[in-house]
């Protein structure tokens, strides 16, 4: 494989990992502010939040990165870094209005950056606020028989679970179903709002680990798409070729959601 092919293989898998960030974010999920918690939103919905996100696999995929989510305007950004060759790359991403833009400072010409573009439709993140806010009711059922342990300000919740139903990207039409183990350990502020979530999930042959950090919420940040005569290039045949590789074979993730993720329609 030449240069050329393995950066566009990376971009396509860098895509997949935003999509997944996504993905993730929704499957987990008055008074002055205490100058211990920074966190705090005092009962208010936030319009937004960033993010420090990792993902890593039992194989050679291994991403981060920081991500900016706007919940008001359902838009998205982030930075990540992909190993590419044996050098990290990194790759800016943005998604707003059913749109997904993807570069990299390696796809520039004399001109400027040059995007990739692809179409999806998702659900809209508006829907994360209440989450954000107050996760323990959203996550009720997953964290009954959790281990909870309050220091400071901060709560956390611990629970690990065997026999769940488990998948990976596959090209065709369904994966093979694994039972594995999950591992999730989530913390709260004092107030019950989100503040960070560790997930590993084993399979008989694969582990992928899943960290978000919440840095801030209701960060200043602009998402803006990027000019239209530098993003019209398609990221759809780089996704798909990516998927028929086996590239994420090592990916392993629950069926719901890989449920989830085939709602978001490319095109």
């Amino acid at each position: 494989m030449n240069s050329k092919s393995r950066l566009a293989s990376f971009l396509a898998l860098a895509l997949v990992v935003v999509i997944l960030a996504i993905a993730v974010t929704y499957a987990s999920l008055g008074s002055s502010a205490p100058q211990n918690d920074p966190l705090v939103l005092n009962g208010h919905t936030p319009r937004g939040v960033q993010l420090a996100f990792s993902l890593s696999t039992g194989g050679s995929l291994r991403t981060s990165g920081t991500i900016w989510l706007n919940v008001a305007t359902s838009a998205l950004k982030a930075t990540l870094s992909v190993p590419v060759l044996t050098a990290a790359t990194e790759f800016d991403a943005r998604e707003l209005g059913n749109t997904l833009y993807l570069t990299s400072p390696n796809l520039a010409d004399a001109s400027g950056p040059v995007w990739y573009v692809e179409h999806l439709q998702w659900p809209s993140l508006s829907a994360l606020g209440p989450i954000l806010l107050k996760p323990n009711s959203a996550l009720l059922t997953l964290l009954a028989n959790a281990r909870i342990t309050h220091r400071g300000f901060s709560t956390t919740y611990e629970m690990n679970r065997t026999n769940v139903s488990l998948g990976t990207f596959s090209p065709k039409a369904t994966s093979p179903t694994l039972q594995g183990k999950l591992d999730l350990i989530l913390t709260t502020g004092q107030q019950g709002e989100f503040t960070s979530l560790w997930a590993r999930l084993t399979s008989r042959t694969d582990t992928t680990t899943v960290n978000l950090n919440v840095l801030a919420y209701n960060p200043r940040v602009s998402i803006t798409a990027p000019p239209a005569s530098r993003a019209t290039t398609p990221a759809g045949p780089l996704l798909n070729q990516l998927v028929k590789s086996g590239a994420l074979g090592s990916l392993v993730l629950p069926t719901q959601l890989l449920q989830l993720l085939s709602h978001a329609k490319l095109g």
